[in-house]
């Protein structure tokens, strides 16, 4: 395996290289959708008219609930909606405690259903390289990379200590 397939392959970020952000993109993956639940205990009769699809949600985890400690409550603003169902909470609770950047909006209105008048949408951010990155990759021998650190950073590659 060469160098480039290398760090394709450990995901760039965890290869303890420091890329200027111009050599990455960004972009949201869905990573979950689906209804919020027991929204008929908490806010949501009061909110249900301001809401609309898009709308931006918050989730949080609940570690401390004493019937779900992977509990992640949906707010819209200050108003608890509901939770996550149950079966389908563990890894986004993880990915919140792990301070991973998630974006949560409003997917589905059926504001005549008493069961799920709400779902939401989950999405987290994905880093790739840019073909700008993978053209330098390429085109850099690794023993390049040491030599441009020690006269100063001045090249794309630099060593995270």
């Amino acid at each position: 395996m060469n160098r480039l397939e290398f760090l394709k392959t450990l995901g760039l970020a965890s290869s303890g290289l420091i890329l200027p952000t111009n050599l990455l993109g960004k972009s949201l993956v869905k990573i979950y959708d689906n209804y919020i639940r027991g929204v008929q205990y908490y806010s949501y009769s009061s909110v249900k008219e301001l809401l609309k699809e898009g709308d931006p949600l918050l989730l949080k985890h609940e570690s401390e609930n004493i019937y779900d400690s992977f509990a992640v409550a949906v707010y819209y603003e200050e108003c608890k909606l509901g939770y996550l169902p149950a079966y389908e909470n563990i890894v986004l609770a993880n990915m919140l405690d792990a301070k991973v950047e998630l974006t949560a909006l409003v997917s589905k209105l059926q504001p005549n259903s008493s069961y799920q008048p709400i779902a939401l949408e989950v999405f987290a951010e994905l880093v790739t390289p840019t073909p700008q990155l993978l053209t330098a990759l390429q085109n850099n021998r690794a023993s390049d990379a040491e030599d441009i650190y020690r006269q100063g950073g001045g090249g794309i590659l630099n060593y995270e200590f």
